[in-house]
């Protein structure tokens, strides 16, 4: 029984492996011819139907912010321009911005300092917060760490507010800038909100003058020749008094009233700010 049974389980096998080859050669040779071809007029629907790569990201460039501009409002004499040349081109000059308190004086200053930017002198900052300032302007705490050929901006305020120094006055550290710009070749804008703690003589070794608005009394506390140039340019001052960032330049190449944006890293802040 056992060998009837294994020759009818051969006869089976036999059979289904006939049964497959008879399939199975047929089939396996219409896929070899039929393959290449299909492949060939498919192929761009491959290419279509390939996952699609992320697009490559490009490095977005920062891009910089506005300068801050400044226009002529009324020229009396002489030329902008010239003044311009003579403040991106001197050695050494020195120019006191006075004004009420909130008139623009650091605004102004700043606004000075971004347009001269690109003349590659450094920048340096007295009486301003260091974390208010954009990188190109270095905040110091003394005179003595400022470089050669370079633009400072100093607040009086600032370095009188802060300073441990009783005897600090601004006609000092005015007199101490006076001394070391012509040797070290520094541009100066110095910040005062009145002039009458500057000495006379210091005044009048200034290159230019910036004057802002006043306050109400401030007119009657001022040296005598800015209460002058104030009085002389009052009908200005009140005719153009709604132009922001007004201010009159007083300088011997330029007389005449400007206005200016301000500067494009300026913060409420940066106004208030001291060391």
């Amino acid at each position: 029984m056992t060998q009837k049974k294994e020759k009818e389980r051969f006869k089976i096998s036999s059979v289904f492996k006939w049964i497959w080859r008879v399939i199975y050669s047929p089939v396996k040779l219409i896929y070899i011819i039929y393959s290449p071809i299909y492949d060939y007029f498919n192929k761009n629907e491959k290419i279509k139907t390939k996952p699609s790569e992320a697009p490559k990201r490009h490095k977005v460039a920062d891009v910089p912010k506005k300068v801050s501009q400044i226009r002529v409002v009324d020229s009396l004499r002489g030329q902008y321009r010239s003044f311009w040349n003579k403040l991106s081109n001197a050695d050494s000059l020195i120019g006191i911005i006075i004004g009420a308190r909130g008139s623009g004086k650091s605004a102004i200053a700043m606004s000075f300092a971004e347009n001269l930017k690109n003349n590659k002198k450094k920048f340096f900052a007295m009486g301003f917060s260091s974390r208010e300032l954009p990188r190109w302007i270095k905040s110091v705490d003394d005179i003595s760490a400022l470089e050669n050929d370079s633009y400072v901006i100093i607040d009086e305020g600032g370095i009188l507010f802060s300073s441990r120094d009783s005897m600090s006055t601004g006609n000092k550290l005015l007199s101490e800038l006076l001394f070391i710009a012509r040797h070290k070749n520094l541009t100066i804008f110095f910040i005062s909100q009145n002039s009458s703690n500057l000495e006379i003589n210091t005044l009048r070794q200034a290159d230019f003058l910036v004057l802002k608005r006043s306050s109400l009394l401030q007119r009657d506390f001022e040296r005598k020749i800015i209460s002058k140039i104030y009085e002389e340019h009052e009908d200005g001052f009140e005719k153009y008094k709604d132009v922001k960032g007004l201010a009159l330049i007083y300088s011997d190449s330029f007389l005449g009233f400007i206005e200016n944006e301000l500067p494009s890293f300026w913060s409420d802040s940066l106004s208030k700010s001291f060391k």
